[in-house]
């Protein structure tokens, strides 16, 4: 399958004019929603440049290396889902097909990671609608675990959520609980059923449906595989917060909440490359309550360290042989 076979495959032709104006509003979002973050970052700057920093490196290195882990982790349990499809895929191999699609995150728009796995994935000779399969049925297992971990921090720490932001949400807050706790239990005791939403998306860009089968220990593994992936990427995150500032006043599990809750929505903000701006717009909302304006700070060398980190995951990723 070439580049422009696939897009075309996952994206139907568009009139010139429909693309120039749905790149004009992603670009447009995307610059409103920097705008915003960088607003408060601005708004706190000059605290940000006095506070007292302090980096260990130990701390640091021990961050990145607890990321790396955490993203291994992400890669096995796409190894037990491709179980499902009846492959036994060893972990460096998914560590590499994760890595190299994780990259395609970095440019808007969700088809440069499918792309990038469908690439990699037939170096192992697995069929492209397996490929594209399987990274929806990842997401499909591995969001709800991600936002359990959010809802429970906020059970444990209310003023994660400002009363601002819950008087905004309101019901829908409430309602985004349940149905995550819905599809939660459905995984969990249906997991074949799962299959009819996959084979739904890949009806929608003409391509033939697949046969896929979890059993419910296995659906049960995959999903607090993610949820223990997703604890130990928050913890990656806590333990940079220490390498970068004295003795921060963050539980753990704020900090993990916090982070996992940031980097979803800037995942869910398609428009822009890596969640820019959208991912330290929710972490400076989240983290100020408990690190004042430094939280500012905290936000943008997040950045800095997730990406770095991604570096030399990809690096790592790169040199695996299939």
């Amino acid at each position: 399958m070439t580049h422009s076979e696939f897009t075309s495959a996952v994206s139907p032709g568009q009139p010139p004019t429909r693309k120039w104006i749905i790149h004009l509003v992603k670009f447009l979002l995307t610059v409103l929603v920097v705008y915003f973050a960088g607003r408060e970052i601005a708004k706190n700057w000059q605290e940000v440049v006095n506070y007292d920093w302090q980096i260990n490196w130990w701390l640091i290195l021990l961050s990145v290396a607890l990321h790396i882990f955490a993203f291994a982790f992400f890669s096995q349990d796409w190894c037990w889902l491709m179980r499902g499809f009846g492959r036994d895929v060893p972990l460096r191999h998914g560590f590499k097909i994760a890595y190299i699609a994780n990259l395609g995150r970095y440019i808007p728009g969700r088809i440069w990671p499918i792309f990038g796995m469908v690439y990699v994935a037939k170096q192992m000779k697995i069929p492209d609608s397996v490929a594209v399969a399987s990274w929806g049925l990842a997401l499909l297992f591995g969001m709800p675990p991600s936002f359990v971990a959010v809802i429970l921090s906020t059970w444990v720490y209310p003023d994660m959520l400002s009363p601002e932001l819950r008087q905004y949400l309101g019901a829908a807050l409430y309602l985004g609980m349940a149905v995550t706790f819905a599809i939660s239990l459905m995984l969990l005791i249906m997991p074949n059923r799962s299959l009819a939403l996959a084979n739904f998306g890949l009806r929608l860009i003409k391509r033939e449906a697949i046969h896929f089968h979890l059993s419910i220990s296995g659906a049960a593994l995959v999903y607090f595989g993610y949820f223990f992936a997703w604890l130990c990427y928050g913890l990656a995150f806590y333990v940079f917060v220490h390498a970068v500032t004295p003795n921060p006043e963050l539980p753990l599990l704020v900090a993990i909440g916090a982070f996992i809750l940031s980097y979803q929505i800037g995942y869910l903000a398609i428009f822009t490359p890596g969640g820019l701006g959208a991912r330290e717009l929710v972490m400076i909302a989240v983290l100020t309550p408990y690190l004042g304006p430094a939280a500012a700070g905290i936000a943008i060398a997040a950045r800095l360290w997730n990406t770095l980190s991604d570096i030399f995951a990809s690096a790592i990723a790169l040199k695996i042989k299939i």
